[in-house]
């Protein structure tokens, strides 16, 4: 014998009718407009376009305003209308084109009594010379940058003249490059022949670079040979001092050395501490 079963009220059936009228309601809403007029015979905006640019033009309504780039607008074009093209305008009326008025080329005499009004040409004045600054510098720049030097050169480059700078009993010299109370030797003369040419120049310079080293130096010199079997060598002399703040100061010196002779005293420096010095010459 079956069983009655008990009635269900919300079952499958019931439920898609329920859905099916409340999604026809929703769609009336969507669809069927609110009152008023409808869309297409409410103007709310006026466009033209231009078909040589390919531009839109519109006043803006005050509802529009707000709208920022990006956010999308419904339109419905309800109507349009053609630009009048350019066989529709009216012809413009030719303007009569007068001859040009025939010019005459009148010669003026000069009077003699009158004076001459043509202004005078201004020479430029020459520059202003700059003001010298106070310098104790004389002589040649050294060959290279620093605050102090002690060079010698000579003219021919066959002679072999070496260069000692002293302070105290340390010297140096090309068998003593660098001495940290006095300074570093620099030449480009060297002993080894390279593709049989002498790789020699004609001056030797004991120089400092970071700082001035105040102090008293001796500078020595000595002709050790010669190509051309010179018996003596002119030498050229160069003392130069710059201190932090720029100032140069430099004094030229000549001596003559002989050939295979002791080493000689060219000149006594004594050198201060803001670069000045005093030089005494042998």
């Amino acid at each position: 014998m079956a069983r009655n079963r008990e009635p269900q009220i919300f079952n499958i059936s019931f439920l898609d009718v329920i859905c099916g009228a409340l999604g026809a309601v929703i769609f009336l809403f969507i669809a069927v407009p609110k009152g008023g007029s409808p869309p297409s015979y409410k103007q709310q905006l006026a466009v033209s376009y231009d078909t040589l640019h390919r531009q839109l033009f519109a006043p803006v309504d005050d509802s529009l305003r707000h709208k920022r780039p990006g956010d999308t607008l419904l339109v419905i074009l309800a109507d349009y209308k053609e630009l009048p093209s350019a066989k529709d305008c009216p012809d413009c009326p030719e303007c009569e084109t007068s001859a040009p008025a025939e010019t005459r080329r009148v010669s003026v005499a000069p009077d003699e009594n009158q004076a001459d009004i043509t202004p005078e040409k201004k020479e430029p004045e020459p520059p202003k010379p700059e003001e010298l600054k106070n310098t104790k510098y004389l002589g040649d720049p050294p060959g290279v940058p620093c605050k102090v030097s002690f060079e010698i050169s000579w003219a021919d480059i066959g002679d072999n003249v070496d260069l000692f700078v002293c302070k105290g009993a340390k010297c140096v010299s090309g068998g003593a490059r660098e001495i940290r109370d006095i300074g570093q030797w620099d030449s480009g003369k060297a002993k080894t022949k390279f593709f049989g040419s002498d790789l020699r120049t004609t001056q030797e310079a004991v120089r400092q670079f970071d700082k001035v080293i105040p102090g008293e130096y001796k500078v020595y010199a000595v002709f050790k040979a010669s190509a051309k079997n010179s018996a003596s060598v002119a030498l050229r002399g160069l003392v130069y001092s710059k201190n932090e703040n720029g100032q140069e100061q430099g004094e030229p010196f000549t001596s003559t050395l002989q050939l295979n002779a002791e080493r000689l005293l060219l000149a006594t420096v004594t050198l201060a501490e803001n670069g000045e010095f005093k030089l005494v010459k042998n």
